[in-house]
C-alpha cells in the first residue's frame, strides 16, 4: 500500500477479536495505523476510519490479496479525484483471482451501511449499480489471467503463493508482470491450487460484475443454455456460436 500512488493515509481495518493482536503487531511494526472494529460489520470499520482522517473514500484491499495491482489502485485514486465516482473498480478482471482492489467513496459506504451489516463491503453495490455513480479502470492484457488464483484461502494457496514469493520477493513489492511470467514457466506451481473452489460469496459477487456470454443452469428438469440475455438456446445454435467465438 505505501506504493500506491495518491492515499492520505494506511489502515488495518481489524476486529476487536483477540486473534487479530498478531495483525496488530505487524501494523505498529510497519508504522501503520489500524483501527479495531465490528467483527462481521465491515462496512463499519470503514466508515470509523473515513470518520477519523475525514477521508472523502478508502481504498480496499482485503486480507487475502498479498499480489494485489498496485497500479490500478493508483489509477482507481487519480479516476475518483477528477470524476467523484461512488466506486471505482476494474472493467476486464476477475475479483475471484486475487489481484483486484476497490476504491469507495465515503457517501457510498454510508449509504450501504443502512441496509447492509456484513462482511462483502461491495456486494450490495453491485447488486445495485443504478444507484451508485461508477468508473472502471482497464487492467493491460498482460495482467488479465482469470485462469490463474493468487488469494489466500487454502493451504493450497499458501503454497503456491510461497512459491512465488520463495522465486521472486527481493524486499519490494513483486510486479504481477513477474508472477504471471512465472507461473507461464513453471505449469506444476500454478497448477497447485487450480482445483479449489472459490468462496461461494466471491463467485456470487463475481457473476454479478462479469456478465456471462453464456450460462448453463440446472433448470431442476436437467441443464439448459441461456444467451447474454438469459434467453434459452438450443444446444445446436449453441454449438456453432461456440466455433465463431474461439476460431
Amino acid at each position: 500500500m505505501k506504493q500506491v500512488s495518491g492515499l492520505s493515509e494506511i489502515y488495518l481495518a481489524t476486529s476487536i477479536n483477540p486473534l487479530n493482536a498478531d495483525l496488530i503487531e505487524a501494523a505498529k511494526k510497519e508504522a501503520v495505523k489500524y483501527h479495531s472494529g465490528a467483527e462481521e460489520d465491515v462496512v463499519s470499520r470503514h466508515i470509523d476510519i473515513c470518520d477519523k482522517e475525514n477521508a472523502d473514500a478508502v481504498i480496499r484491499v482485503t486480507c487475502d490479496m498479498p499480489l494485489f495491482h498496485i497500479d490500478a489502485a493508483s489509477q482507481y485514486i487519480s479516476m475518483f479525484n477528477k470524476n467523484e465516482c461512488d466506486f471505482v473498480c476494474a472493467a476486464n478482471m476477475t475479483p475471484v483471482t486475487g489481484i483486484v482492489p476497490e476504491l469507495i467513496s465515503h457517501d457510498a459506504l454510508m449509504k450501504v451501511h443502512q441496509e447492509y451489516r456484513g462482511t462483502a463491503v461491495s456486494q450490495p453495490i453491485w447488486q445495485n449499480l443504478s444507484r451508485y455513480a461508477t468508473c472502471s479502470v482497464e487492467y493491460h492484457e498482460d495482467l488479465v489471467r482469470p485462469e490463474y488464483r493468487l488469494t489466500l484461502d487454502a493451504k493450497e494457496d499458501y503454497s503456491l503463493l510461497s512459491n512465488i514469493y520463495d522465486e521472486l520477493y527481493s524486499g519490494q513489492p513483486i510486479s504481477l508482470y513477474a508472477v504471471y511470467k512465472y507461473l507461464d514457466d513453471n505449469p506444476s506451481v500454478s497448477q497447485i491450487n487450480s482445483r479449489i473452489k472459490p468462496k461461494d460469496v466471491s463467485v456470487f459477487s463475481a457473476n454479478l460484475r462479469e456478465a456471462p456470454v453464456y450460462s448453463v443452469v440446472d433448470s431442476g428438469s436437467g441443464y439448459v443454455i441461456l444467451d447474454r440475455h438469459k434467453r434459452k438456446i438450443d444446444y445446436s445454435t449453441f454449438k456453432k456460436e461456440l466455433v465463431n467465438l474461439f476460431e
